[in-house]
């Protein structure tokens, strides 16, 4: 599976740029380009997930999409540990089969 590999890859190249962001924080320091370097959201769109598509209440125009966010994802990264790595890769693609099933209304392209 080249595509795990890679998603692997991804998952622990972000967790190791956010423990430099974090560290350069502490020093003092900020880099913006590291900032929005998202590897986590690349491995995401390697494995199939659909685009962050959130509902926006201020908007006076009708709903066009259906709403899906990745937040629940981004959350767990807080807590991931490197070693834990590969038991979360493939809780993510057990989700993503499960969500094609469960949602498969938000696989369809326009």
């Amino acid at each position: 599976m080249l595509n795990y590999a890679i998603v692997k890859s991804l998952v622990k190249k972000h967790l190791q740029i956010q423990e430099q962001i974090n560290l350069l924080a502490f020093a003092g320091v900020q880099v913006d380009m590291l900032d929005q370097l998202d590897l986590f959201d690349i491995a995401l769109d390697v494995i199939g997930f659909p685009k962050d598509t959130p509902i926006n209440p201020d908007a006076d125009e009708p709903l066009t999409h259906i709403p899906f966010s990745r937040d629940k994802w981004d959350f767990a990264l807080y807590e991931l540990r490197e070693q834990d790595v590969d038991a979360f890769v493939k809780q993510l693609y057990k989700e993503y089969d499960e969500l094609i099933l469960e949602q498969p209304h938000l696989f369809v392209r326009e």
